[in-house]
């Protein structure tokens, strides 16, 4: 396993991975009208470059292929998922430990109902529960921090 920082040519893998980790591994804890408001099927790759170029963006990858990413915005990790095929083999918690080594003090994420618990073995406490809307759909997610 090898991280490195995003690219935009990584634009297409890394919506790909997303919308599959999403309506793979969220599927327990959210309907199907939730994942498709979270992760639509027409994901647009130039907001996405976009976004992740700007700010501090890793990927992990495993034999050429991408299988995790993860972005930082100042203290927020502002998004975190690992292709379903890799789920629970430590490529979430490799991408958290070198986002989480950029800030200072502390770290903030939005964590889904499926990725709490991930969040919590890693440290995080919740600090309130939100809600967040999509295409009119509302998602429950929990706010989490972690003092570094």
């Amino acid at each position: 396993m090898r991280i490195r920082r995003f690219s935009p040519s990584d634009a297409a893998a890394v919506t790909d991975l997303f919308y599959r980790s999403v309506h793979e591994l969220c599927a327990g804890e959210y309907t199907p009208v939730q994942l498709d408001a979270w992760a639509p099927s027409a994901i647009d790759p130039v907001s996405w470059t976009e976004r992740l170029l700007d700010t501090y963006t890793l990927v992990s990858e495993d034999e050429g292929k991408i299988i995790g990413f993860g972005n930082l915005d100042g203290h927020y990790v502002d998004r975190l998922f690992v292709s379903p095929q890799y789920a629970g083999k430590g490529v979430g918690k490799t991408i958290l430990l070198a986002l989480e080594s950029k800030t200072q003090d502390y770290a903030t994420v939005y964590a889904s109902d499926t990725a709490k618990r991930f969040f919590e073995r890693q440290g995080y406490r919740t600090i309130r529960e939100n809600t967040v809307v999509r295409f009119s759909v509302s998602l429950r997610n929990w706010y989490m921090r972690k003092e570094l």
